[in-house]
């Protein structure tokens, strides 16, 4: 028996039977409707809805010097370590468009115009929510 012949006939059957998929395969549309992801995880006693908080992990790098807003935080703003990464969590709002360097320059206390804005990096964004499933006082009567 000829193995070469016996193993090329069933890569040949095999990539035959696979092209009638690969040629019904459709390219899947685009989305350009942007909407909140509000995610609704239970509701109050009273019929309220509780929503799922958002949290955005913002990994970024400061390249250069920041002057702080209070000049009284100036010495901790230059104490943060330049060119390594460090991270920080805020609350995201699924509602609106995170403005990342805004959100970090706030965070650690500097003014945030074009000129500071430079020296930040956004190296990676990593989020969480939180879900709620019962409601608060439900919860802290157990």
């Amino acid at each position: 028996m000829n193995t070469s012949r016996t193993l090329a006939g069933a890569l040949a059957l095999a990539l035959a039977s696979s092209l009638p998929l690969a040629a019904a395969a459709a390219t899947p549309p685009v989305d350009g409707v942007g909407v909140a992801a509000q995610i609704r995880c239970n509701t109050t006693t009273g019929g309220a809805p509780i929503y799922a908080a958002h949290a955005d992990k913002i990994i970024f790098k400061v390249t250069g010097g920041l002057p702080a807003l209070d000049p009284a935080d100036q010495a901790a703003l230059n104490a943060v370590p330049r060119n390594t990464e460090l991270d920080i969590k805020v609350l995201d709002n699924p509602k609106s468009v995170a403005d990342l360097k805004g959100k970090v320059l706030t965070f650690l206390g500097a003014v945030d115009n074009a000129n500071t804005r430079v020296f930040i990096t956004i190296d990676d964004v990593e989020y969480a929510m939180v879900c709620p499933l019962k409601p608060a006082a439900a919860a802290a009567a157990e």
